[in-house]
């Protein structure tokens, strides 16, 4: 399995990159040098329009697949980060929806790869908050980032996050800095995510007819609400929540082993 744990750790890389990038723009923002807020969308096509920025996609893409595998694979891999084969089901779940979460992204990256995206089209959005089971499905989405935001709250404070990571290839030093880029970035998603939840589960209840496409969203209300210095401080951390996953990508600790069930 030597594999595809290094194919997981490339996903958690690539991960990384998008919230770096997602951190940047969010904090260019706040401190007013333009307006370069943008969402996980508007940076593939950012990063597609570069010199050779179809290669760059093409790689994040297989990166992104990685990370996608990594998540359903470890959903049915009965073994957890402390190495006990006792992984709890709402573990589990969270592992397959944060999985799935990633597709549309994923599908983001090959559309604008084949060229058939069109962000013109807000058809599905539309549709979505006109139907009950529509609605009911965002309420779902918005009530599973709430529940997301308070287990990245917990496992900033939590020694879960030692658990994520091997530090034998690291001095005590570097290990303490990854450590801190770790606890910031994750409560710092953990907050981006409540905030999410909030503007999704307002949305449907309103039956307003554009939902949120990402996280800028998040960091729209916090700027209008908190002020540019709140939202600077939260892309602050979402970079070093970016930098830690780029990091830590090669010192993972990816629990990918048999048997699956």
């Amino acid at each position: 399995m030597i594999y595809t744990r290094r194919y997981a750790r490339i996903g958690i890389a690539s991960k990384g990159i998008v919230y770096f990038l997602l951190g940047i723009m969010a904090l260019i923002t706040a401190v007013n040098l333009n307006n370069a807020l943008k969402n996980e969308e508007e940076i593939i096509q950012w990063i597609y329009q570069l010199t050779y920025g179809w290669f760059l996609l093409l790689i994040l893409t297989i990166g992104l697949t990685g990370y996608i595998f990594s998540r359903i694979f470890l959903t049915f891999n009965r073994y957890d980060y402390d190495g006990t084969t006792s992984k709890p089901y709402y573990r589990r779940v969270a592992y397959l929806i944060n999985g799935l979460g990633y597709c549309l992204l994923l599908f983001t990256c090959i559309s604008v790869l084949s060229g058939t995206y069109d962000q013109d089209d807000p058809g599905y959005k539309f549709m979505i908050l006109q139907s009950t089971l529509g609605k009911s499905l965002v309420y779902l989405i918005a009530i599973g980032l709430g529940i997301s935001a308070i287990n990245e709250w917990w496992i900033s404070f939590s020694s879960m996050l030692k658990k994520m990571i091997h530090s034998d290839l690291m001095s005590p030093v570097q290990y303490k800095y990854l450590l801190f880029l770790g606890r910031v970035g994750r409560f710092s998603r953990g907050f981006v995510f409540a905030v999410f939840s909030y503007i999704l589960a307002r949305s449907a209840y309103y039956d307003l007819q554009n939902i949120p496409e990402g996280a800028d969203a998040a960091f729209a209300f916090i700027n209008a609400n908190s002020g540019a210095f709140i939202m600077g401080s939260i892309a602050f951390g979402v970079m070093c929540y970016g930098l830690f996953l780029m990091i830590s990508g090669r010192h993972r600790n990816i629990p990918i082993k048999k048997p699956l069930f």
